[in-house]
């Protein structure tokens, strides 16, 4: 018995002193040196892309509610006057009540961002509505005033017309100046009294709109004077018609003084015609010279009548024009307001987004205009890449690309090409770029802007093919193998053949099957990163070829040495720190 434990105990100590060597020697030594951990990956099968691949940082889409509304209209102050400032501001700019979002929040459609207090929203109304009155009341004086100027244009022109025409007969017809000068008039006078009628017409036409508008407005102004001021609804309604009652009856009034004035200043050119007839019949023989030049004149006027009365037309027209564009600017800057505003003085979000800024605070008035809140949209990000020459002319808008962000390498992102520069980007170096912009697709909700990405602008593509991860490739003599394991766990080289490839992964034509497992080989330097990096596989997707610091249990081996030929039948070149058949790679 007691030689059986003495042989035991000669026997344990062996192995104490063979585990020792083996540590001293094998293990110690290399935990300071550099080691090799070996990360599983299996052979998939699917499509495989190649093509150009650029780098770039997303960026977002920024949509901004702008305040740009022209509130520079007449306010009906006389000038002069002396306007408070602060009164002035209340009446004429919106003034902030509350923010409901700050910079760094997230706004979905329909959130309320600003609200504006009820006392400036309608101040700014009515200074609005105040002014379109006021530019509908100058344009409907102008426009009056357009149609009797026309009026009186054509009446002349009928005038120089008529004359040119029959100047030459008078003056071949007469015997004398006097008799060419008196025919002359004659004609006038008879186109002046056949005018007599129209300009009557006009006359009763205004004198009929003057009594009809005079009845619309003293009505409006007795139910204004007996409306009660308590009900803002009903006074408004009634003050408006009220206003538009008084703008029509002054309206009619100046036609109507127009139309008589015209009437009147017809009269009196025919009296001063039959003055002058009479005067010419008295001075018949000193007059002869002067009743040629009329006639050289009137054959003048008459060729240019038409000319003359296009121009002034076309000048009472641009007048009138400026009357119509003021309305109109009036009218869009009341419509833009009510827009701006909507029905209770709140700005909502028309998108989902982050918020970036916002320009005002609770207590500011919108004075100049600027941003008041902008959000960048998750659903619009875009990454701008530089392109060179020999690959833009491969590329076209809406070409679809494949985006890998550094951020979530495992993850194709999909893209479509928005837009291509075509202006050089690097017109003073070697390298001529263009800049390409792509768009996102797809759920962007992981997405952040300024992350860095790779865009790869497909030039070919392949259908369910094998493939693996370029990583796991080691090239050597011309021939490219990857580390498969041994039937006894270790591991060795196996040699395939190889296709396309791209930024992460290359085809495998032959020497693997969908679903085998091969190893991508890391060097690490120390005993830290051999755990660290062991750490990082141990859900099952890698393991370490060497040991990770700690002392085997010999009990596995059942008292026997542990079989080196793990290491893909052989030891390891300890000396270099190479792992096996990776000589020649970096």
């Amino acid at each position: 018995m007691k030689n059986k434990r003495k042989r035991i105990s000669i026997a344990a100590g062996a192995a104490i002193l063979v585990l020792g060597a083996t540590y001293t020697v094998f293990i110690a030594p290399r935990l300071n040196q550099e080691q090799w951990v070996y990360i599983e990956s299996e052979v998939e099968r699917g499509a495989l892309t190649v093509g150009v691949t650029e780098s770039g940082s997303l960026e977002y889409g920024i949509t901004s509610i702008l305040y740009d509304l022209d509130l520079t209209v007449s306010d009906g102050e006389e000038d002069g006057e002396d306007t408070d400032e602060e009164e002035e501001t209340a009446q004429k700019y919106l003034k902030v009540e509350e923010v409901y979002v700050a910079p760094g929040q997230r706004v979905q459609e329909g959130d309320a961002l600003i609200k504006f207090t009820d006392d400036s929203v309608e101040s700014v109304r009515k200074l609005l509505e105040s002014a379109l009155v006021d530019a509908r009341s100058s344009y409907n004086e102008a426009e009056s005033e357009y149609e009797l100027a026309v009026l009186e244009a054509q009446t002349d022109y009928e005038i120089k017309e008529i004359s040119g025409k029959y100047a030459g007969e008078i003056y071949n017809a007469a015997s004398s100046a006097v008799d060419d000068e008196i025919a002359s008039m004659q004609i006038e006078i008879q186109m002046r009294t056949a005018n007599i009628a129209s300009l009557e017409e006009k006359v009763a036409e205004a004198t009929e709109d003057y009594n009809e508008a005079y009845e619309v407005y003293e009505s409006a102004k007795e139910t204004m004077s007996c409306t009660d001021t308590g009900n803002a609804s009903n006074f408004m309604t009634i003050q408006t018609e009220y206003l538009n009652a008084q703008t029509a009856f002054r309206n009619a009034e100046t036609a109507l003084n127009q139309a008589k004035e015209n009437l009147e200043e017809n009269a009196s050119q025919i009296a001063s015609l039959e003055l002058q007839v009479a005067d010419a019949t008295a001075r018949r023989s000193i007059d002869k010279l002067e009743v040629q030049e009329t006639y050289l004149e009137s054959v003048i006027n008459g060729e240019n009548a038409q000319i003359a009365y296009d121009a002034k037309v076309e000048s009472l027209k641009e007048d009138l024009q400026e009357e119509e564009e003021e309305l109109e600017t009036v009218e869009e800057q009341l419509e833009a307001f009510v827009t701006f505003v909507g029905e209770d003085g709140i700005l909502y979000a028309d998108g989902e987004g982050i918020v970036t800024e916002v320009g005002y605070e609770a207590g500011d008035s919108l004075v100049n205009a600027g941003t008041v809140v902008a959000y960048a949209e998750p659903g619009n990000m875009t990454i701008s890449v530089d392109v060179t020459q020999e690959d833009i002319v491969t590329m076209s808008v809406d070409d679809s690309v494949e985006i890998h962000f550094s951020a979530y390498p495992d993850t194709v992102y999909e893209g479509t090409i928005l837009s291509i520069n075509t202006t050089a980007t690097s017109r003073e170096s070697a390298t001529i770029s263009y800049e390409v912009v792509i768009g996102v697709e797809g759920d962007t909700g992981a997405l952040y802007g300024g992350m860095t990405a790779d865009v790869t602008f497909v030039t070919e593509e392949k259908e369910d093919v094998l493939y693996i991860s370029r990583r796991a490739i080691v090239e050597q003599n011309d021939k490219t193998y990857v580390y498969v394991q041994t039937a006894m766990g270790g591991r060795e080289l196996k040699e395939v053949q190889t296709g396309i490839s791209n930024s992460t992964s290359i085809e495998i034509v032959s020497g693997l099957e969908e679903g085998d497992t091969v190893y991508i080989a890391s060097k690490v330097s120390d005993e830290a990163a051999v755990e660290e990096t062991a750490a990082e596989d141990a859900d099952g997707t890698g393991e370490t070829s060497d040991f990770s610091g700690e002392m085997p249990d010999m009990s596995d081996f059942e008292g026997e040495m542990p079989d080196m030929s793990g290491f893909g039948g052989g030891m390891p070149d300890m000396g270099n720190g190479n792992a096996p058949g990776m000589e020649g790679r970096p």
